[in-house]
């Protein structure tokens, strides 16, 4: 099997409406998933790229979170428009440091 060298997990979590927390769902999460999956489709569902759809991922306030691995990077307030750039910088070895999630907000 061939090792996974980006793996994007995309929050898509929704919660009840009236809840006190923000959900990334009705932030564009769902959106931004769906862009993800076009765009690897796009480039042919290359070898290495991942991406999954995941629960909350706890910094609810800064959605739509985006999170890469194995190199742990946490991106927020992530659009559809936002994608290509990631995944692009990804490939070249970089980061897309506009979006990076704040240090000062707390994910564990």
């Amino acid at each position: 099997m061939p090792r996974v060298m980006h793996h994007f997990f995309v929050c898509t979590n929704r919660r009840p409406d009236g809840h006190p927390l923000p959900s990334c769902a009705a932030r564009g999460g769902t959106a931004v998933f769906e862009a993800f999956t076009m765009e690897l489709a796009r480039r042919g569902f290359p070898s290495g790229l991942k991406v999954t759809a995941t629960g909350c991922l706890t910094p609810c306030q800064q959605g739509p979170t985006v999170v890469v691995y194995p190199v742990g990077v946490w991106y927020a307030g992530v659009s559809a428009e936002d994608v290509r750039e990631i995944v692009d910088t990804h490939l070249g070895g970089g980061i897309v440091t506009r979006l990076l999630l704040p240090e000062e907000v707390q994910v564990s």
